[in-house]
């Protein structure tokens, strides 16, 4: 139904990122049609993003999906990733509604706590499930919390830890993944629902979040 490509790196000078498809031999140029910069303690930081669902769709081939040649800058304590959201229909999934948020917004320092509300997206105490793309979390530095409205949350994968969830890791990748993390959490929904994400030592980049929630019988 729709796929958004997103990429950052640790630089204001954004621009087109290579893709190559799955069974693909050659990548594929795309522009970003939209880009945020913003401020980090190291410097400006990017994210970048693109409407991909033709290209998504016209690829008909499981597999790995590769990108190349995102702008960046070398150095220390510098990141650059990607990620790539889709939504799709699945009779066999037992979610009805899906969101995609995608603020581009630091978390940490003076702003030690970002809400965004979900109310009217659901009824309370559905069932829900989010992905997360954050950029720039440090996995030294604990103290970063995902909840629902209902307390912090124990991520999919990496360390699992509720109180360190941007510990470098992706869902899928059995490497760290420096600078980029990739988070599966899930939690009811409260009666006045939102995403909340907070962190306590660290400062992290929060680039978008998929968010569907089951449907109610």
């Amino acid at each position: 139904m729709w796929a958004g490509l997103y990429w950052s790196a640790s630089t204001a000078k954004a621009g087109a990122i290579k893709i190559r498809p799955p069974g693909r031999r050659g990548y594929v140029t795309v522009q970003p049609g939209d880009v945020a910069v913003r401020e980090l303690p190291l410097g400006p930081v990017y994210q970048a993003y693109a409407d991909i669902s033709e290209l998504v769709a016209a690829s008909r081939r499981n597999g790995t999906w590769w990108a190349a040649d995102a702008p960046l800058e070398e150095g220390v304590s510098r990141h650059a990733g990607w990620s790539l959201l889709v939504i799709v229909t699945d009779p066999a999934e037992p979610y009805s509604q899906a969101v995609v948020l995608d603020a581009a917004a630091v978390v940490g320092g003076a702003a030690r706590r970002l809400r965004l509300p979900l109310g009217g997206l659901s009824p309370a105490a559905t069932p829900a499930r989010v992905e997360l793309v954050t950029w720039e979390g440090d996995a030294d530095l604990g103290g970063d919390k995902v909840s629902l409205g209902s307390g912090a949350l124990t991520p999919a994968n990496g360390d699992r830890d509720p109180a360190n969830v941007f510990d470098e890791s992706s869902s899928g990748a059995a490497e760290m993944t420096f600078g980029v993390d990739v988070d599966t959490v899930s939690a009811e929904l409260g009666v006045d629902p939102g995403l909340t994400i907070a962190t306590d030592k660290d400062v992290v980049l929060f680039g978008a979040a998929a968010l569907s929630v089951r449907a109610r019988s």
